[in-house]
């Protein structure tokens, strides 16, 4: 059989995740087609009114017609989040696992897409799929959702080997491994490129398997008598397995506490990917009423978001259930870095009202990183042994770190690339050829932001705003004394008089016959007005707020 000759070039544009956490978003070309690796959201870390980030997809959109289709590695939100986003501007057919596709269908059902149109082929691991130029196989691997899996990719006479999100688990709790035999095949076969996450670089040895934190679990809730709270990220439903097996076996029954578990529970179930016995559920209505010691909940919200179960418990808002002295929380799950304050805040709501809260901190065991530490992404090099190497998923730190550590085990051809930049697997290897534009577009609600509305928040959160309102005649002469207040600048109940003396430097400056033009216009009045309240108060607080000016004709 002879061996296809490569055609000259294979591009590689990343569109997120790579020197960031999450928003994960890759474009491979070749052969006048495109995919599309995930689709991703990240999640802000300052409050503006943004509930998410996505891609910006305008590279995608001057290339819509090439788009042969979208492949979902797994279902987590940092691959999946942006899905309807992308579906809004373009009619992409997707291609996933089939845990990945119902939590889309999910999604876009509650935006209220019709799911029925949803262009979808769920992806069976060792068959081969055919997009465009592109042939995909998908290759299973363990990670901290169920469904994962590693794609090879052949296109142009080349093989790619994508790791996704992953570890190597040698018990998961489904009891499907990930795929050495196969992941070695296409080793011994021949990789051009390796495309790996690099998201634990930093972390040494391996990640630990899913079924030990079971055992950890197990320890903390067979000696306790009040109820268990379990915090963990809903999407995990190899925990959610090992859970449901623990509440049969220390005579409990499960409690769901949060929107998002009780998505991630429907669609596993629906799918067949957890089997929780019918009489195993306590509705959340009836949670109060039922014996303390026979409850375990379930909850969402591990980083404290404001909204979510975990914190409405911590600060006793939840609607279904109060917790009491003698209870214990788990928090079976990391704190994502960023995230520390407010977590700890939940700890201290909770240590208050005498509940016991357990994390890794004090039980090390309650959690396993879902993605690879250093000793499986030495095994996972030395199995794929590819031509050329580029770390995705991490920031720059973790690319560079991953990228020497390829290095060190003897990947000659090894690039850094970072969102936008593009590049090339062609005749001289791998390298990176061009720059492209690439950003994040702010949500809220599923609506987007404008980047000069979120500009204008910024501003308003350093300075504040002020409002003036002016009543004046056609020569601009005030009919009354000008009207001020203002948020975030003066605190208006103790600087009455500071504001009094502002609206009369305002009335002051009109007063003054400062316009050329006998009948100013309002532009003109409204322009001499900010410049007084702006200079009155950077002088009283230190910084010129946003101003706002009304001016009314009779």
């Amino acid at each position: 059989m002879n061996t296809p000759t490569p055609s000259p070039t294979v591009r590689i544009v990343p569109l997120g995740g790579l020197g960031e956490i999450g928003m994960n978003c890759l474009a491979i070309e070749a052969n006048g087609d495109i995919i599309v690796i995930d689709c991703g959201v990240t999640f802000p870390h300052t409050d503006l009114g943004i509930d998410i980030y996505h891609p910006d997809f305008d590279y995608l959109e001057r290339r819509r017609d090439s788009i042969r289709g979208l492949v979902l590695t797994h279902g987590h939100e940092d691959h999946i989040g942006a899905v309807p986003y992308l579906l809004r501007r373009i009619n992409v057919p997707l291609w996933g696992p089939p845990h990945a596709l119902a939590l889309i269908a999910e999604k876009l059902e509650e935006r209220g897409f019709d799911a029925r149109l949803l262009r979808s082929t769920a992806m069976i691991p060792r068959r081969t799929y055919t997009l465009g130029a592109f042939s995909i196989e998908p290759v299973r691997v363990t990670h901290s959702i169920t469904d994962a899996c590693a794609l090879i990719i052949r296109v142009a006479g080349r093989t790619l080997v994508h790791t996704g999100d992953f570890k190597f688990d040698p018990t998961p709790p489904d009891g499907d491994p990930t795929d050495f035999e196969r992941l070695s095949e296409v080793g011994q076969q021949g990789v051009d490129l390796l495309l790996s996450d690099s998201t634990n670089i930093d972390a040494e040895g391996t990640s630990g398997s899913e079924t030990s934190v079971g055992d950890a679990l197990e320890q903390i809730v067979s000696g306790c008598e009040g109820r268990i709270v379990i915090g963990m990220f809903s999407s995990n439903v190899q925990r959610l397995r090992l859970v449901g097996q623990l509440a049969r076996r220390t005579g409990r029954r499960i409690c769901l506490l949060g929107r998002s578990v009780h998505t991630h529970v429907r669609t596993a179930t629906r799918i067949g990917r957890l089997e929780w016995p019918s009489d195993l559920l306590v509705p959340a209505e009836l949670a109060a009423t039922a014996p303390r010691k026979s409850l375990l909940c379930i909850a969402s919200g591990t980083q404290a978001e404001p909204l979510a179960a975990l914190w409405r418990l911590a600060t006793r808002s939840h609607p279904a259930i109060a917790l009491e002295r003698a209870d214990t929380v788990i928090l079976s799950s990391r704190i994502i870095p960023g995230n520390e304050p407010g977590v700890f805040r939940m700890f201290g709501h909770f240590i208050r009202q005498d509940i016991d809260v357990r994390s890794r901190i004090t039980d090390p065991g309650v959690h396993v990183s879902g993605h690879a530490h250093r000793n499986e992404q030495r095994r996972m090099i030395e199995m794929i042994r590819p031509r050329a190497f580029c770390p995705v998923h991490g920031t720059l730190h973790h690319l560079k770190r991953h990228a020497d550590f390829a290095h060190s085990l003897g990947v000659k051809d090894v690039v850094v690339a970072e969102n936008g930049d593009v590049i090339e697997l062609g005749a001289q290897g791998l390298r990176k050829v061009d720059m492209v534009e690439v950003g994040k577009v702010a949500t809220y609600d599923g609506e987007e932001i404008p980047d000069d509305v979120l500009k204008q928040r910024e501003v308003l959160a350093r300075t504040g705003v002020a409002v003036v309102t002016l009543q004046v005649d056609a020569r601009g002469k005030l009919l009354a004394p000008p009207f001020l207040s203002t948020r975030g600048v003066l605190d208006e109940g103790a600087d009455i008089d500071l504001l009094k003396a502002a609206a009369r430097d305002v009335a002051d400056a009109l007063a003054g016959k400062p316009f050329v033009n006998e009948r100013p216009t309002d532009q003109q009045i409204i322009d001499m007005a900010e410049r007084a309240v702006r200079r009155n108060l950077d002088g009283i607080s230190g910084r010129r707020p946003v101003t706002i000016v009304h001016v009314v004709r009779p």
